[in-house]
């Protein structure tokens, strides 16, 4: 369905954490018509090189979960001692002065452009309150899989300022702690925001399963396509969910398939009971 006459044009914004397949999802958005700014055609990214001198996202994102001493995912910007919430809306707004250059004249309803960043969900509470409409995508994959992911950057650069218990655990433990923080937290913020009824935030939840599972994956398209308003008819979404799958979740080439890369946890815990239950305790 083409979006409304009466809504106005708002921004997408897709996130989730870090090998999750937010990657794929940027490829269906450009499919279904949504003009999506990218810096990194290798992961879809934008860097936000605009911010921090050009070191980009980290920064910002450590100044907030450390303003909070070991900051939580669901928080208002009122929340924040002063100093870092004018530091950090000054970065973005930098950034995002760049993204409406590179988007051009904004459409008089509609999407006007999206950029994809993981870790820009932990920023939501700045882009709710200070641009306008705004639609997040939130992409998650089962946890038990970040877990064993080569990507562990996220914990080498937020796990010290991360709401997450500082014990000595292995990496496998500390990564899917930080998926549920995050997730768990991002979503009660959406949640909240949403129902606040200020008409300027919506946010959609899709599971990467079921993105790449055949079974489903049109369903997974015709939702996403519906949530941006896409003007695609039926026949040409289901084109779309046809393409080939690529960059689901992966920063290497494996060259797996998709079947043994989803699901690969089980493979990973053979004979490693004590990890099998705290992973799944961890991820509850």
């Amino acid at each position: 369905l083409p979006p409304s006459s009466s809504s106005p044009p708002f921004r997408i914004l897709v996130g989730g954490s870090d090998g999750s397949g937010t990657r794929s999802i940027v490829s269906l958005l450009q499919s279904l018509s949504v003009r999506m700014v990218v810096d990194d055609t290798g992961t879809n990214d934008v860097h936000g090189q605009e911010m921090a001198n050009g070191k980009g996202w980290p920064e910002p994102v450590r100044r907030v979960m450390g303003g909070m001493g070991r900051g939580r995912g669901d928080y208002e910007l009122r929340d924040l001692p002063d100093d870092v919430r004018a530091y950090v809306a000054g970065e973005i707004d930098k950034m995002v002065t760049n993204h409406e250059r590179k988007a051009g004249k904004p459409p008089r309803h509609g999407p006007w452009y999206g950029i994809k960043a993981p870790v820009s969900m932990l920023l939501l509470p700045f882009f709710g309150e200070r641009y306008g409409a705004w639609k997040f995508v939130h992409v998650v994959r089962d946890g038990r899989d970040i877990a064993f992911s080569g990507n562990v950057s996220p914990v080498r650069k937020f796990y010290d300022v991360s709401d997450v218990p500082d014990d000595g655990a292995g990496m496998e433990v500390k990564q899917i702690r930080l998926w549920s923080e995050w997730n768990s937290d991002v979503h009660e913020w959406c949640v909240r925001e949403k129902e606040m009824g200020r008409g300027k935030f919506d946010f959609l939840v899709v599971k990467l399963e079921d993105f790449v599972d055949p079974d489903t994956r049109y369903k997974v398209v015709e939702k996403v396509a519906d949530f941006v308003g896409s003007p695609l008819s039926h026949r040409d979404r289901c084109c779309a969910s046809k393409k080939g799958q690529r960059d689901l979740g992966s920063h290497s080439n494996t060259g797996l398939s998709l079947t043994k890369r989803y699901g690969k946890w089980r493979k990973k815990v053979e004979g490693r009971d004590g990890l099998r239950e705290e992973l799944e305790r961890e991820g509850a």
